[in-house]
């Protein structure tokens, strides 16, 4: 049976719209069919009361001290409050940056670093065993093009043809004449991508995002690659035409595996990574965090899974959209081989950490944003991130003002509209995380992070916590140290701090 949040409080907290389904399959009228529903749930009375509504709905709405119970059990959890075991240790992969090696990381990376980011803190809340992984694609055109690049910077050549021309490039090539480096193209990719990658650790770290493992794309190509090519020449799925090599699909049109001037591309290596992780790695499931750009190639990679033998419902993939960055009336947006647009480290200069990774969870991944950088810097309520803080450093300003508060919690007198909101949201807390973890939706936290704390601020305004009524200050204290707990917990998952003074 499925059971649902209530969209509107008047119709209680739970909704079960059952009987409208049942209705045409048995015949019968829908609020029949919830009469009788209704007397088989038996719910406890001391856990809520039951009410039917046209045209067939069951709704539940809890009860005043069962809520007011719960807030003990809450605040005594700790960090474990939210937590699941959804997962039973599956061993799962979450891959994410992976941006390619010929460059600093541009803003719009952060978004899937921090997307994948805390969809692994999200599946480890919930029972899982995650490896964090960064796939460095140390192969390949656009490697051999960045050695060119820097060569042409230290020789004062032109750029070639698709190379690179940031500033970055000529710091490299800098470095690499004042240490007597060789400027053969292949040498100056490999000082190149040691520079990229110490950048790159660095800006993520101030991101608060490490990675437990790297994974390099040259392994790939060290037999496993032959390996592979056999097994599938064995199911009859290779073709050689064109001087090129292709991977024969169910559909109309094959894909190439290994282009005409010997380079493979990225999908071959895509086949090998994951046959990788699956076969070679053990994972149960893994979680690809991939730019919008490669959509159309979520399926072929399933569909050569699914040919190698290997479940493609095991793997995942989120696909993050575009960001551009808006700074007054300009709009920024970004192109590495042009060497334009905002660099991650200029963000989080400007920004800070806790802005660039809760604006980036105020929307669906799949959702083209605009990041508006003045927002950011708001003070005020109309910026999400200092609204939500700001709820977290009220309630730990208040629990310290009360400390010495000495009286036995009148919890049945937490009964305003105020406090009782304030218990309904903080306790859907869990189902949030499961649900999160389940759907591998890390937007989710920010909607209801949102949400809480604008139920902390209306308690806060209306229900003065600590007064000269001793019992109803402490429980007004209870019930704010599950809520600090609460939105603490949130922040936590979303890898933003939770400050006690603002």
């Amino acid at each position: 049976m499925l059971v649902e949040r209530a969209q509107n409080p008047a119709h209680g907290d739970y909704s079960v719209s059952l009987p409208l389904k049942l209705a045409k399959t048995l015949h019968r009228a829908p609020m029949a069919i919830a009469t009788e529903l209704s007397t088989a749930m038996a719910l406890p009375p001391s856990l809520g009361r039951i009410a039917l509504a046209p045209p067939g709905f069951i709704n539940i709405t809890l009860e005043p001290a069962w809520l007011q119970a719960q807030l003990a059990l809450i605040a005594g959890a700790g960090e474990q409050w939210g937590r699941n075991d959804l997962g039973g240790s599956q061993r799962v992969q979450v891959e994410f940056v992976s941006a390619n090696p010929t460059g600093p990381l541009l803003f719009s990376h952060a978004r899937g670093a921090v997307v994948g980011d805390v969809a692994a803190r999200i599946l480890e809340a919930s029972g899982f065993d995650v490896q964090r992984e960064y796939y460095l694609n140390d192969k390949g055109r656009q490697i051999r093009l960045f050695g060119e690049s820097i060569q042409a910077r230290m020789l004062n050549l032109p750029i070639p043809e698709d190379g690179y021309s940031g500033e970055y490039v000529g710091e490299i090539a800098a470095r690499a004449a004042a240490e007597g480096i060789s400027p053969e193209p292949s040498t100056l990719s490999e000082l190149g991508i040691e520079w990229v990658q110490r950048s790159v650790r660095e800006d993520l770290a101030r991101l608060r995002i490490s990675h437990d493992h790297l994974f390099l794309e040259s392994s790939l190509y060290a037999g496993w690659d032959q390996e592979t090519m056999r097994k599938l020449r064995d199911l009859g799925r290779i073709e050689e035409k064109d001087g090129a090599v292709w991977f024969k699909t169910s559909g109309e049109k094959d894909e190439v595996l290994i282009k005409r001037d010997g380079y493979p591309t990225y999908f071959w290596s895509d086949i090998l990574y994951h046959r990788d992780k699956f076969e070679k790695r053990g994972f149960n499931r893994v979680v690809d965090v991939w730019g919008a750009d490669h959509q159309g190639q979520v399926g072929r990679v399933k569909e050569a899974l699914a040919v190698l033998g290997i479940e493609p419902f095991r793997l995942t993939v989120l696909l993050v959209q575009l960001v551009s960055v808006k700074r007054g009336e300009e709009t920024v947006r970004m192109s590495r081989r042009a060497g334009v647009g905002v660099s991650l480290k200029e963000m989080l200069d400007d920004v800070g950490p806790d802005a660039v990774r809760y604006f980036f969870l105020l929307r669906s991944a799949d959702a083209q944003m605009e990041f508006d950088v003045d927002l950011a810097r708001r003070q005020s309520s109309e910026n999400p991130v200092y609204y939500a803080q700001y709820a977290h450093a009220r309630l730990a300003n208040v629990l310290t003002f009360g400390a010495g508060t000495r009286a036995e919690p009148a919890l049945a007198r937490l009964d305003s509209e105020w406090e009782l909101e304030l218990m309904r949201v903080m306790l859907r807390w869990p189902d949030v995380v499961r649900e999160a973890a389940e759907a591998i939706e890390p937007h989710r936290l920010a909607f209801f992070t949102d949400e809480l704390a604008a139920a902390i601020h209306r308690f806060y305004k209306n229900c003065r916590v600590v007064t000269d009524d001793a019992p109803l200050t402490a429980a007004r204290l209870l019930l704010s140290s599950a809520a600090r707990l609460t939105i603490a917990n949130a922040l936590g998952l979303m890898g933003v701090s939770a400050p006690d003074r603002m």
